[in-house]
């Protein structure tokens, strides 16, 4: 994926989104299990954070909602994020770098993570990896921040020289570095801000459930909320995402040219004039699907 220099740049999110729309990702859900009251939940949580050609995208608050949107999914509570560092089969420290909001930085953050799995063996099977970046998270408590979204993560086992060494919101004596927090709005987006999602399908008490229904349910949000019921499902000021833009293709270039040369040289030898002008068809025909698939 040919990414823009700056990731704020308008086209970032439409050739994000195009990609999750064409199947171009790599993200997976594995299960998640919480008892409280009685109840036992297994939910879909991410197992390490969304990738695209093999790097973990950053994004803002807005387009993980969208993405979200994409793969039925919510964004998770804060609940949720402390337990899969509680239930997490693999350990990584942060991998913290000068705030910035470039492709370059994303990449780099990307690679120093899987530098560190390499050397841990890789993802067991089902585990869940962290930490691998902060997120976006649903909460009440943006009711009372409007035009603002809630980042949180980066749990640490021990303290780093020079950084927070915050509280776990619901994770008694587990710390982070970036408690929930309101500075940013919708829009924000740093080489940090990665995309982890719980699944919209969750199974209570043996049966398949919806997760909004258990978040709105006062028996069972207790199992995805420290809050109580959840009145925030989405991020608020983020309409649904209905029709997902199309992701925008390479331009023809030399290489096109080339393509459409070399299929008209065979069609032209199997089939005279008329086989050169179908295969230079062909030929440019292939090379736009190839634009389609590096875009």
């Amino acid at each position: 994926m040919q990414w823009p220099a700056d990731l704020r740049d308008p086209s970032y999110d439409p050739l994000v989104l195009g990609a999750i729309a064409d199947g171009h990702f790599e993200h997976a859900f594995v299960p998640l299990t919480i008892d409280v009251g009685g109840h036992r939940g297994v939910f879909g949580v991410s197992q390490d954070a969304l990738k695209i050609d093999g790097v973990r995208i950053d994004a803002s608050a807005e387009l993980l909602q969208h993405i979200a949107d994409l793969l039925g999914a919510f964004l998770l509570t804060p609940k949720l994020f402390d337990q899969m560092w509680a239930q997490r089969a693999v350990t990584l420290l942060p991998q913290t770098e000068a705030i910035n909001s470039t492709a370059a930085g994303m990449v780099e953050h990307s690679a120093a993570i899987d530098a560190q799995l390499a050397k841990l063996g890789g993802v067991p099977p089902g585990g869940i990896v962290q930490t691998v970046g902060k997120t976006w998270v649903i909460t009440n408590a943006l009711l009372a921040h409007p035009g603002k979204a809630c980042n949180v993560g980066w749990h640490i086992e021990k303290p780093i020289g020079g950084v927070p060494f915050d509280p776990a919101p619901t994770l008694p004596g587990a710390h982070m570095i970036q408690s929930p927090g309101f500075a940013h709005g919708i829009s924000h987006l740093d080489y940090s801000q990665v995309c982890l999602m719980a699944k919209r399908e969750c199974i209570i008490d043996g049966q398949p459930t919806d997760f909004a229904t258990v978040a709105q349910s006062p028996e069972l949000a207790p199992l995805v909320s420290h809050e109580g019921v959840l009145k925030v499902l989405r991020q608020p000021g983020v309409p649904e995402l209905v029709n997902p833009p199309v992701a925008a293709i390479e331009p023809a270039s030399g290489k096109t040219v080339v393509f459409a040369a070399v299929g008209a040289s065979i069609g032209a030898a199997v089939a005279g004039p008329a086989g050169g002008v179908i295969g230079g068809m062909v030929g440019w025909a292939a090379d736009a699907i190839r634009r389609k698939l590096v875009s």
